[in-house]
């Protein structure tokens, strides 16, 4: 293994203050309120279909598991976990080189290396989508739909859900 050379003056700060962020985000998320009435209004998917993305539920799954609750974490999207133990992992590495000087991680031949693997990502990602949507019509992941969209009450009556 060849020796990385140090950073560049602001490298190690760089890091810091991104791996800081990542450990910030990953404190707080457990404190936000996200029960109740909220709905994922920003996921532009939901908003046109009332139905849920692959994605949809995982800030409230990442909250569960941060929180311990694996169960709900694993009902909400258990994409939520992988996650956030990626970003956990890799604001340690940052936070580790920041503290090295020097680089733990080819950070740019990330892309070139995984890079291949998008598309089985990809793949997983909608073979996911499918009990996430069947789950949201059930009724079992109710809270992943909203009925008074068009597309979802569309599906919903032609499902024959008994989902409201």
């Amino acid at each position: 293994m060849s020796v990385q050379p140090p950073f560049l003056p602001g490298g190690r700060f760089l890091r810091f203050l991104v791996g800081g962020a990542l450990i910030v985000l990953l404190a707080l998320l457990p404190l936000l309120p996200l029960g109740g009435g909220w709905s994922p209004t920003s996921c532009t998917f939901y908003s046109l279909t009332g139905l849920p993305c692959p994605l949809c539920g995982g800030t409230r799954a990442a909250k569960a598991f941060l929180q311990g609750d694996l169960s709900i974490a694993v009902r909400l999207n258990a994409l939520a976990i992988p996650a956030v133990i990626a970003i956990a992992t890799m604001a340690a590495i940052l936070l580790v080189e920041g503290l090295r000087g020097r680089r733990l991680y080819p950070w740019e031949t990330l892309a070139q290396r995984y890079g291949k693997f998008l598309p089985w990502v990809i793949l997983v990602l909608i073979i996911w989508w499918i009990p996430q949507i069947a789950g949201a019509l059930r009724g079992s992941k109710s809270e992943l739909l909203n009925p008074q969209n068009p597309v979802a009450a569309f599906l919903l009556r032609h499902t024959g859900s008994q989902n409201p």
